[in-house]
């Protein structure tokens, strides 16, 4: 039994080994092939990397700017890099003069005759030297800690700290050092899609590849600005100081918003009116010359009873010094007030075209003297505001003539004087007229509805056709607040005689009383004219053709309705001496003077 027993063992232990033999290298075989699985699974990043390229990219090369110019920064736009560059000083912005009122506030002035910049706001002149450290309100000084402005040769320079003063936006400025200075100017806010990076030295690389050059190495956490357009592999971000690449959307957690807050230190330009807008303004303008006023006054003085205000044209420039000529009377203002009629004195530069209203309206000085004129006169002869009527100014002067408007209603409202400014209905060719900053700063923005046809026009036509009118309106309104639009009515007409070919032989204005009265002379017969709303009538006589689009109850009511319809703040006529009761009986059953 020993002997066996041993001998089975001896068997057992060979066929262990024989099995041992056999089996061992397949499972060494398969232990090293899971090791091997394991430590690529494990490290398949860490051996990729190495195909990566490391190579950084040239930034001044990808944001288009020269070492040369490292004083300069790079404007980018919603990650896009643009053309635009901004100076850099000190660490601050700073852009040229028109660069800023053409993109980011119209409303800054350049006094180029004492060299100042202004900004008028309903508190006063804010007023900065070039090469100060600070700007004055009204001469009291307030430290900017920065040069509000400077020249660089005849370029005024403004710091881009000191237009946040009065304008709502935000900038960002990055690099220095080495890298190229690039710049973010936001005016609008609104959502980004972004996402945060998942590990360290995730790469934003030029291109969708991963030979391409590094631009920036982020690390993990860093949070980056999703482009619209995305591939699966790639997709296209923003860092938050302004690099813009691909990452490998692999490298990024989950998108989500992230809301952008607006900066707001802008102090709001809010001017208190003077003028009364719980009742509709009902103004007649008065033409007068010489010493006419009162006699005219008397002539039509049974039209008051129509109106709440009257504007004598009683004011003109009449010099280059900007002396303002008077007809004003007393006598007329207390006919008026005791009827229960104000009394708006009306400037002008129409009476002495000789006179450069440029010249005027330039110079700081002169235009302080036409404001304390005229202040002079509204309280000698207690008049209740000033309408001013400056036409054919050069698109040149606009900037010059809205300084005039601002700084003259903030003078006059110290004396409770209501301030009111003509305007021509808005054509591209007199948008420097800016009607949206009068309608900040004057009580009441008139529309001279009328002169659609003039003696300088090359056809006869209308002076004020329905569409006409309609358009006035509804482009200032674009602008200027409700309650401080007027619409004038003309009560006059144009008679037009013209030859075969349409050509003008002559052209006469006429009351629209004569008007009808031609018309019935001639033996003609008014049509109504649906294109105009106007009834429309021509004859020929000697050879040539004669043409009036009438001014009457039915049109006026036609541009009445129209003016109701938009709810603006009332009705002016030009002029008094050339009304009839009927005209004034329509426009009282739309704007009763209350």
């Amino acid at each position: 039994m020993g002997y066996n027993g041993s001998k089975q063992a001896r068997r057992r232990r060979k066929r262990r080994k024989k099995i041992l033999e056999a089996v061992l290298p397949v499972a060494v075989a398969v232990v090293l092939i899971a090791i091997i699985a394991l430590l690529s699974f494990k490290f398949t990043d860490w051996f990729d990397d190495f195909s990566y390229s490391s190579k950084k990219a040239d930034l001044y090369e990808y944001f288009g700017i020269s070492k040369e110019d490292s004083d300069k920064a790079v404007v980018v736009e919603d990650g896009e890099i643009t053309d635009g560059r901004i100076t850099v000083k000190d660490g601050r912005l700073y852009l040229p003069y028109e660069d800023v009122i053409s993109r980011y506030n119209k409303n800054f002035y350049w006094e180029a005759a004492d060299e100042k910049l202004l900004y008028t706001t309903g508190d006063g002149v804010y007023s900065a030297v070039p090469g100060d450290n600070y700007y004055s309100l009204e001469g009291s000084g307030i430290q900017a800690g920065y040069p509000v402005c400077y020249k660089d040769g005849e370029i005024l320079m403004v710091c881009l700290d000191y237009v946040k003063v009065f304008t709502n936006f935000e900038y960002r400025l990055f690099g220095g050092n080495d890298e190229p200075y690039r710049a973010e100017i936001k005016t609008d806010w609104g959502t980004q899609v972004v996402a945060d990076v998942t590990k360290d030295k995730v790469c934003i690389r030029l291109h969708d590849d991963k030979e391409s050059d590094v631009l920036k190495e982020l690390r993990k956490g860093s949070t980056v600005i999703i482009d619209d357009s995305q591939g699966e592999k790639w997709v296209k971000v923003s860092s938050d100081d302004l690099i813009t690449g691909y990452i490998e959307t692999k490298h990024l957690g989950d998108k989500y918003d992230r809301a952008e807050t607006p900066v707001n230190n802008v102090a709001p330009i809010t001017v208190t009116p003077v003028a009364d807008y719980s009742k509709p303004l009902v103004l007649a303008w008065h033409n007068v010359t010489g010493d006419s006023s009162t006699s005219s006054l008397k002539d039509n003085e049974k039209y008051l009873s129509y109106i709440n205000t009257i504007s004598p044209t009683w004011f003109s420039l009449l010099d280059d010094e900007g002396t303002i000529e008077s007809l004003a009377s007393s006598s007329y203002v207390e006919t008026c007030h005791a009827k229960g009629v104000k009394v708006w004195g009306l400037v002008s530069n129409l009476t002495h075209p000789e006179v450069s209203t440029s010249a005027v309206l330039s110079d700081p000085a002169k235009r302080a003297y036409v404001t304390e004129q005229l202040l002079a006169y509204a309280a000698q002869f207690d008049l209740d505001g000033i309408n001013i009527d400056f036409e054919s100014v050069s698109g040149e002067d606009g900037p010059a003539f809205i300084q005039f408007v601002r700084e003259f209603t903030l003078k006059a409202h110290e004396k409770g004087l209501v301030v009111s400014v003509d305007n021509y209905v808005p054509k591209e060719y007199t948008m420097h007229y800016d009607r949206e900053e009068q309608g900040v700063f004057a009580d009441y923005v008139i529309i001279m509805g009328y002169d659609e046809h003039t003696s300088g026009s090359e056809e006869a036509g209308s002076v004020a056709s329905l569409d006409f009118v309609l358009e006035g309106i509804e482009k200032t309104l674009e602008d200027v607040p409700k309650e401080k639009v007027i619409n004038a009515l003309p009560f006059y007409v144009r008679y037009w005689t013209v030859d075969e070919n349409g050509q003008i032989l002559d052209m006469q204005t006429l009351p629209m009383a004569k008007g009808e009265e031609t018309v019935a002379a001639a033996g003609a017969v008014p049509v109504w004219d649906d294109a105009t709303a106007q009834n429309y009538a021509e004859w020929k006589a000697e050879g040539a053709t004669n043409k009036i689009w009438l001014e009457d109850a039915k049109s006026l009511q036609a541009k009445l309705e129209v003016m109701k319809a938009h709810d603006i703040g009332g009705v002016a006529a030009w002029q008094l001496a050339f009304a009839t009761e009927e005209a004034f009986s329509v426009v009282d059953g739309y704007y009763p003077p209350q």
